[in-house]
Parts: structure tokens; sequence; C-alpha cells
């Protein structure tokens, strides 16, 4: 059962990390839409950069590794609530 709390516990702490990892980068992706979008409107004679696109496979990586996330989710939420009923039962 410690066992369990440790690995539940440490996975707990890899999605938290990753959580805070992520609204980082979506404060990041906000700030610098909002900032693009306060700017005045100017015509550039500069010819602009292509954005970098994503290819087909960057897109499958994603997929794989959302796919993942998601496994290891109901995983955790598994497991939380089999030891809620374990310590439950022990407890009566």
């Amino acid at each position: 059962m410690r066992q369990r709390h440790a690995r539940l516990e440490a996975s707990i702490e890899h999605y938290e990390y990753k959580v805070a990892e992520q609204t980082t980068q979506l404060s990041r992706l906000n700030r610098s839409r909002d900032a693009f979008d306060d700017e005045p409107t100017e015509i550039s004679t500069e010819p602009e950069t292509p954005a970098p696109q994503m290819s087909v496979e960057d897109l499958r990586r994603e997929e794989e590794e959302v796919r993942q996330l998601e496994k290891k989710k109901r995983s955790l939420e598994d497991r939380v609530n089999s030891m809620g009923r374990d310590i439950s039962g022990v407890l009566r």
C-alpha cells in the first residue's frame, strides 16, 4: 500500500509539473497574441518570414503523446479509486 501511495504521489507530481509547464506556455501564447492584437496595424515593406509549420509526423507524435497521457490519467484515476476503496475498507 505504501509503495502504491509513493508511485501515485510521484505520478501526481509529474502531472502537476506538466500542468504548470503547459499553463506557462499557454500564458506566453496568450500574451503574444494579445500583444499582437494591441499593436496598430502597419503595412510592412519587409517580407515576412513564414511561421514554422507542423509536419504530419509532428502531429502524429503529439497525438500519440496525448493518447499516452490520457491512458496514464485513466490509470491514475483507477488507482486513486482503488486506494480510496482500500482505505475506506480498512477504516470500517
